[in-house]
């Protein structure tokens, strides 16, 4: 029979889920209570947070939800990163952790409605973060147009050149 804790709980997590543009799945053996903080402090930074919770209440706050593909995942400690603002930025602190902590594995993760394996989450994770993509992409819409001006710019100039040159002849020629 379900207590009004794990009620409130899976309610809560499932608020979470439909609150968060990216959900990364990690499982965790042997982290101290130290580290966990350390974790949950580095990806509070970036409008997210990592709840420890049972799988079986997970799957119960999972199902119904676009996240109801994970649930597949949910064997072993399992810590959810709920991601509302910069999911590239939080599944690069995932995965760095990862590195300098043997004993957090990313599992799966939802990002822009996709289900991502272990493989995915690790090219999301080498991906530049966001402001950066949106400098490039910004970049990339503006180079065409900066190159047309400059063009313009160059023509005008070298016809402006050109009239110089028309003119300082013309006007060594009368001195003659």
């Amino acid at each position: 029979m379900p207590t009004p804790q794990k009620e409130a709980l899976v309610a809560e997590l499932r608020q979470a889920i439909e609150e968060s543009e990216s959900i990364y799945l990690a499982e965790f053996q042997d982290l101290s209570v130290a580290e966990m903080n350390e974790l949950r402090g580095q990806i509070l930074e970036y409008q997210a947070y990592l709840r420890v919770a049972k799988n079986r209440l997970l799957k119960l706050a999972f199902a119904g939800t676009q996240a109801e593909e994970l649930c597949e995942h949910l064997t072993g400690p399992t810590a959810v990163a709920f991601c509302q603002s910069d999911p590239i930025a939080v599944a690069k602190v995932l995965t760095e952790f990862g590195r300098d902590h043997q004993h957090l594995v990313m599992k799966a993760g939802l990002f822009d409605g996709m289900i991502l394996d272990q493989e995915r989450m690790a090219q999301i994770a080498q991906l530049p973060p966001r402001d950066q993509l949106l400098a490039q992409v910004l970049a990339s819409l503006i180079s065409p147009a900066s190159s047309v001006v400059n063009l313009l710019g160059a023509v005008t100039s070298q016809f402006l050149l050109t009239l110089q040159a028309v003119a300082d002849k013309h006007k060594s020629e009368e001195e003659e």
